[in-house]
């Protein structure tokens, strides 16, 4: 894989960034005595001599290299992936070293590993892995200090850190190999998706030729509708016309026979307020009926009770007659009496001594004669002002019995009056109910009538709207049509720009 130079070269960034890293862990540790506290636990202490010479070396090394890769990357060398790979590595092994052998430190190397699998190169995965590899190895039995911090260092450990390193290439070079089959697999896809363009090319170019034909085809079929659109579009001008005139003439007579509707409704209406009010005149009526049955009822018991009183006056004047009578029988009794006692004390006055004593007997009988008589006149003078009042009573009586048949007369007269009004009633009631309930059918028909013209009416306009709608569509067709044939112009030039292009691609 070959880094463009008119692009930013990530790889000759990560690089640049490993050099960097390992210069700045070299100054943290040697100029600001970084972890000396841990070192010191650690018992690793500072290089000297032979040691501190290969640190200076391992320091160098990656500058070099990094500058080498700069000077490579100025002209776009192939070798330049490899100089950055080497860069790489001993920037790593830099960083190792100047981190005085901390096993942290040694993390660094998988980073590196990971930036130069980037290049889809398992050679250079290879050759990396070979640089620690020889480092570790010559490392831990030459200067295991700049290797591992301390040369009391386990090998067994030395040899966990191979093997991971190991593994850890492996698996990005077999990574690398799966990415390769799919990019040949992508490349014979791509073949074959080229080999189907190029039969899709000339079947377009064939189809085109097809679609030439058919637009010119269309072009007289379109000229063809044009004139037919255009036929279409007088008749259904003239069919809207004559709708329009139609459904004007229905509304009008929709409303006429609504007004015919409304005067029903009215003339509904009053003759059910008539009948409302026969109903209660035949109610009235029918009450009035009954009050002067009642009042007939009651007249016929007065006339009774006034016939019974006047049969009872005229038996109390006969009485009173009687008693009149025998008044005077009793006073001529009386008078005969007091004649008899008055004889009697005569005799008894002639008979001297021996008739004192029937003489007492004479004076009280003409004494009690003298009383009845004085009673039976009294008595005749009450019974006298008795029976006047009697005969005043009788004829007040006969009046009031005159004046009550002429009360009967007139309430009979009422009742045959009420009667025939009821009648009356009852049979205009009845007229009226039947003239409600023909106007009442006559509101409901014309309500239908009225109803069907609204639909006749909402399905004329619905007509008109779709004969509308039919000639705008008519008219639009006909532009449309009109239009076609610019398309079709168009639709031939761009028919002719495709064979140019699909005869361009064959070409190439």
């Amino acid at each position: 894989m070959k880094i463009e130079t008119s692009k930013p070269n990530i790889m000759l960034m990560n690089t640049a960034f490993v050099v960097f890293l390992s210069i700045f862990v070299h100054l943290l540790h040697r100029q600001f005595n970084f972890l000396d506290g841990y070192l010191l636990l650690q018992g690793i202490t500072n290089l000297s001599g032979t040691l501190f010479i290969f640190l200076n070396i391992l320091f160098t090394i990656p500058i070099i290299l990094l500058a080498i890769t700069l000077w490579l990357a100025r002209s776009n060398h192939p070798l330049q992936e490899l100089f950055m790979t080497l860069t790489l590595t001993f920037g790593s092994i830099s960083i190792i070293a100047g981190g005085d052998g901390l096993t942290e430190y040694h993390f660094s190397i998988f980073m590196v590993v990971a930036m130069i699998a980037s290049f889809q190169r398992i050679k250079y995965i290879i050759v990396s892995t070979v640089i620690f590899a020889v480092h570790h190895l010559s490392g831990y039995f030459l200067f295991p200090q700049l290797l591992c911090g301390t040369e009391e260092y386990s090998f067994a450990l030395l040899m966990i850190h191979a093997i991971f390193l190991v593994m850890t290439a492996v698996s990005t070079s077999l990574v690398i190999l799966s990415r390769r089959r799919v990019e040949a697999r992508m490349a014979e896809e791509t073949l074959k998706a080229q080999q189907q363009l190029q039969l899709l090319l000339r079947e377009i170019n064939e189809e085109s030729v097809h679609l030439k034909d058919l637009s010119n085809q269309i072009a007289v079929d379109s000229s063809a509708s044009a004139e037919s659109s255009l036929s279409i579009t007088n008749t259904l001008s003239s069919f809207q016309q004559n709708a329009e005139n139609e459904a004007t003439s229905l509304k009008q007579s929709i409303y006429k026979n609504e007004a015919s509707i409304n005067e029903l409704s009215v003339i509904h209406e009053r003759t059910e307020n008539v009948t409302l009010i026969a109903k209660q005149s035949l109610e009235r009526a029918s009450l009035g009926k009954q009050k002067v049955t009642a009042v007939t009822h009651q007249m016929s018991i007065i006339t009774d009770t006034v016939s019974s009183i006047k049969q009872l006056i005229e038996m109390l004047e006969m009485q009173s007659k009687e008693i009149s009578s025998s008044l005077t029988v009793v006073h001529r009794i009386s008078e005969q009496t007091k004649l008899l006692a008055l004889n009697a004390s005569i005799e008894a006055a002639r008979a001297g001594e021996a008739g004192k004593g029937f003489s007492v007997v004479a004076s009280e009988i003409r004494n009690l004669a003298s009383g009845t008589q004085e009673s039976v006149v009294n008595m005749d003078n009450v019974l006298e002002g008795i029976q006047h009042q009697i005969e005043h009573v009788a004829k007040k009586m006969q009046s009031g019995m005159k004046e009550i048949y002429k009360g009967n007369e007139f309430i009979r007269e009422s009742e045959h009056a009420f009667d025939s009004i009821y009648t009356t009633i009852s049979t205009l009631e009845h007229d009226i109910n039947q003239i409600s309930s023909s106007t009442r059918d006559m509101v409901s028909q014309t309500d239908e009538t009225l109803t069907l013209f609204s639909e006749i009416s909402q399905m004329n306009e619905h007509s008109l709207k779709t004969v509308s709608i039919i000639t705008d569509s008519a008219k639009q067709q006909h532009i449309a049509t009109q239009s076609l044939g610019q398309v079709i112009t168009q639709l031939n030039d761009v028919t002719q720009h495709l064979n140019r292009l699909t005869d361009q691609i064959q070409s190439d």
